[in-house]
């Protein structure tokens, strides 16, 4: 649904004034500082085009609210005008010298900055450009009356003079120019993660397909094996097919995830049941380390509405690591607890901890700890399915450490659900 949100003519003296406009829809409707500094770039410049080969202009902001909540909400610069027209559209599109020698850079650097840039020429002449950034993926979703309040302020906002529009420019430059930098070192760090994965995957792959073809070839090798040394056999080849399947899956679910195509199936369900569950799925984990164990559920049942069996990895995940990340002996702790609208689950350890520098990219994918024995453990992408699961269903989670070899804890938060007599599933 499209919501339409203002309406102004351009001319070569509003050009300016449109910037200013421009900035403040954006900041009103969700676009995060660069989207903002990008969307603004890319309007003002077709917005430029328009004055320069028409003389004036319309421009319109409209907010795309998306078919449903799964759909992204977009805000969309539409700019009008009764002009020539572009001739050669596809040659514009694509960069090549127009009749004066000159490289068409402002619809192409345009079309680079916005999510889509589409042209159309309606049939009483002129040209329209259509222009459109998605919101940020933590913008609230925006239904009419919402729409109708953020026009309200809008139209409270002052422009800016030419010098405080040229001042803000400066800053958006320089903010520009700073993010990129960060960028840059996110990048470089990535691209150290993934070397360091691709070779922990390399590792975690070579161990079972290496007893695999040890096991084989026994078995090659030993055609009349007695029935017992067969069994063992295939119990060990079953282990490393269950361990690559494993490694698999997970790769799998960070990528249908990170595409939006994992299907939840939502039902009811109590936290502490969901606790509960987890804590017997990771059972060997916590007996193979002969770790001591607390579980404290809420007194009263807090009910939520998520995939049990996702919602049961993520917990699982979380006490996995707990169990992984805690030398041999030690403790931990589970519990569950209301707090406000939310369910809440603690999953704390006693074990290596989290140093101050790591904790902020603790959820990020590729990224890996170390287990106590020197040696990366696992692939580092199952903290980033627990965040994205539990964002998925509406809830957040924190990591929190006093730092290396002080313990860490991990807070599951999930919204509760009001069930009903009428409302709640039949067992």
């Amino acid at each position: 649904m499209n919501h339409s949100i203002l309406t102004t003519r351009i001319t070569a003296q509003t050009l300016v004034p449109l910037r200013t406009r421009a900035r403040q829809v954006g900041e009103l409707f969700g676009l995060d500082q660069m989207q903002r500094t990008r969307f603004v770039t890319a309007l003002s410049e077709i917005a430029r085009n328009a004055v320069q080969y028409a003389g004036e202009g319309l421009v319109t902001f409209i907010l795309d609210a998306g078919d449903d909540d799964a759909s992204p909400q977009r805000l969309i610069g539409c700019v009008s005008d009764r002009g020539p027209g572009i001739d050669d559209l596809d040659g514009v599109m694509k960069g090549r010298l127009n009749a004066q020698l000159q490289v068409p850079l402002g619809i192409v650097g345009s079309r680079r900055l916005v999510d889509s840039l589409e042209f159309a020429s309606p049939p009483g002449g002129g040209t329209v450009v259509t222009l459109a950034i998605a919101l940020s993926r933590g913008a609230p979703r925006l239904a009419a009356p919402d729409v109708g309040a953020l026009v309200d302020q809008l139209a409270r906002r002052k422009p800016q003079s030419p010098l405080e529009e040229l001042e803000q420019q400066n800053r958006e430059m320089l903010e520009a120019l700073q993010e990129l930098r960060s960028k840059q070192l996110e990048l470089k760090l990535a691209d150290q993660r993934k070397n360091q994965f691709l070779a922990t995957l390399a590792h975690e792959l070579r161990n079972p397909l290496g007893t695999l073809h040890m096991t084989i070839e026994i078995m090659r090798r030993h055609e009349h094996m007695p029935p017992a040394q067969l069994v063992e056999r295939r119990e060990v080849m079953a282990r490393q097919v269950q361990q690559l399947s494993r490694l698999v899956d997970d790769l799998m679910d960070v990528s249908r995830i990170s595409l939006g195509k994992v299907a939840l199936q939502r039902q009811f369900a109590d936290v502490n049941d969901l606790a509960r569950e987890a804590l017997e799925m990771t059972q060997a984990a916590i007996q193979a380390k002969r770790h001591a164990v607390s579980f404290q559920p809420a007194p009263q049942a807090l009910m939520v509405d998520v995939d049990v069996a996702r919602m049961k990895q993520v917990l699982g995940n979380l006490i996995h690591n707990a169990a992984r990340y805690t030398t041999a002996g030690g403790r931990i702790g589970v519990s569950v607890r209301r707090e406000d609208a939310y369910a809440i689950v603690d999953v704390a350890d006693n074990g290596m901890g989290i140093s101050p520098q790591e904790i902020s990219n603790v959820f990020g994918l590729f990224v890996q700890g170390n287990s106590g024995d020197g040696q990366p453990a696992g692939l580092g992408v199952g903290l980033t399915l627990v965040q994205r699961l539990v964002e998925a269903h509406g809830g957040h989670v924190r990591a929190a450490s006093a730092g290396v070899g002080q313990g860490s804890r991990f807070t599951v938060s999930l919204p509760l659900h009001r069930v009903t007599p009428d409302s709640r599933p039949a067992p």
